[in-house]
């Protein structure tokens, strides 16, 4: 493997202010496969060299190109080999596993399902789900609680139809994570620990790291500037940054810069670089 390493370094050109980063922490470093202006295959070939590992972004479930075809997952494969590569796979954000509606629920499971099917080649270290609400800002107990039951009947029949509950971490949103915490543990499934949807919304993230991280696969970074997220890490404060930098010291698991820009990126990893390096 190290050899392996030092042949792909050497076969790298070096990118202005893209730094190789490749093994260089305990934990897998990725950023998101929208980096460049372009399609998913030519961001692959530009950001494997670098990283550890890409999140493919497939957020619209209706768009047919948003599925990678069999023929990109086998190229997928190939250069997850020349390039020492491992993917994560974002699962689209318009499906509703605990909508009110039967109908809806159902062609959200057999839609995530469907994406899940076409990448499993790609042997992804984990899948990432977001479970909405249909309803934005729905705070009823008695209606979150019957929100919750659909889910995980939702979650319940995509399980026996096949999915591996331990391959999905599910990402927190803009509601408290606490109200989704019972059903994940009792599904089998982890955290994708979003340290940018954490600040915009403030939440307390010294406690989210003490009660969550160690049911955490992924943690999702991005800064926020006047209340937009996913913006580089050069808009966390440091009071965050420390925070965080001392979260990650004993971290294994995957971690996503996700970010939607080159310039984003490279101020992003030169931030990584200078603090954890």
């Amino acid at each position: 493997m190290k050899a392996k390493q030092e042949n792909i370094k050497k076969g790298v050109q070096d990118e202005p202010g893209l730094p190789y980063l490749k093994r260089t922490f305990p934990f897998r470093l990725s950023t998101t496969s929208y980096i460049l202006p372009a399609a998913i295959m030519p961001n692959i070939r530009f950001l494997g060299p670098y990283l550890d590992e890409v999140e493919l972004v497939l957020f619209e479930s209706r768009c047919e190109d948003n599925l990678p075809k069999r023929g990109e997952i086998q190229e997928m494969c190939e250069l997850a080999q020349q390039l020492d590569l491992t993917y994560s796979v974002h699962l689209p954000t318009d499906i509703f596993l605990g909508d009110p509606d039967p109908e809806v629920r159902n062609k959200a499971c057999q839609k995530a399902l469907q994406f899940i099917r076409r990448t499993l080649p790609l042997d992804p270290a984990c899948y990432i789900l977001h479970l909405e609400r249909s309803v934005r800002h729905d705070t009823n107990s008695g209606k979150r609680r019957c929100w919750l039951e659909r889910m995980k009947a939702s979650l319940e029949t995509m399980v026996a139809e096949g999915l591996r509950s331990n391959h999905i971490a599910v990402e927190n949103l803009n509601y408290p994570l606490e109200w989704i915490q019972d059903l994940v543990v009792a599904m089998g499934m982890s955290f994708c620990l979003d340290v940018g949807h954490l600040v915009r919304y403030g939440y307390d993230l010294n406690r989210h790291f003490q009660d969550f991280l160690d049911r955490t696969s992924m943690i999702h970074l991005h800064g926020v500037l006047d209340g937009v997220d996913h913006r580089g890490l050069q808009f966390i404060s440091e009071d965050e940054w420390a925070l965080i930098v001392g979260a990650l010291e004993n971290y294994q698991g995957g971690l996503c810069i996700e970010v939607f820009s080159l310039h984003d990126l490279r101020s992003s990893l030169a931030r990584m670089k200078e603090a954890l390096c």
